[in-house]
């Protein structure tokens, strides 16, 4: 049976232990699944549509070397905030390399379809003020909000890719788009 991006859902947890035992096409579909959010994290949290695409590379080339240590009892497994942790870890270690402070960089994917040009101009002037506001807050606060609004964690896969409690995540998002509210009025004014 072959199995579609539509079954990965279903089947993620056979698809890991696929890729565990060395199943390059089962890693393939989760690369494939995961691709897409894991490059838009790191767009956000990046300089350059490059280093972006580079380190999205670097970060499934790690997964895979690191794949037959990935969790422990199957229970424990969670792919995608792994994936993530091990994003955050290759930005840091981008910067950290380059003597360069960790941007936030307004790198927002938006849609240029079929919308109007007004339309179009205003939804990237909010995704400034937004990512100026978010610029501000500390790095905790940072991961929290690029991780829930952004990469589409859960609480779960946020707390668990950042290494803190879900009850933590809860309240940083929480003082986070608080200040970034107070922030947008302040700008506003």
């Amino acid at each position: 049976m072959r199995l579609t991006l539509d079954t990965i859902r279903r089947d993620e947890e056979l698809l890991i232990e696929k890729a565990i035992s060395g199943d390059k096409e089962a890693f393939g579909y989760l690369y494939d699944h995961y691709f897409i959010q894991i490059f838009k994290y790191l767009l956000i949290r990046t300089n350059t549509q490059e280093d972006a695409e580079d380190m999205t590379e670097i970060v499934f080339m790690k997964a895979w070397e690191h794949l037959p240590h990935f969790g422990g009892k199957k229970k424990d497994r969670n792919f995608r905030p792994w994936l993530y942790m091990i994003a955050h870890n290759t930005v840091v270690d981008h910067y950290r390399t380059r003597k360069h402070f960790l941007p936030l960089e307004t790198a927002l994917q938006t849609s240029f379809g079929d919308g109007e040009p007004d339309r179009i101009a205003l939804k990237n002037e909010e995704s400034r003020r937004i990512i100026q506001a978010i610029k501000q807050l500390d790095e905790i606060s940072q991961r929290v909000i690029v991780s829930r609004f952004f990469g589409d964690l859960s609480h779960k896969e946020t707390a668990l890719s950042i290494g803190i409690n879900e009850n933590n995540v809860r309240v940083i998002q929480y003082r986070a788009l608080k200040k970034i509210k107070e922030i947008l009025r302040e700008d506003d004014e």
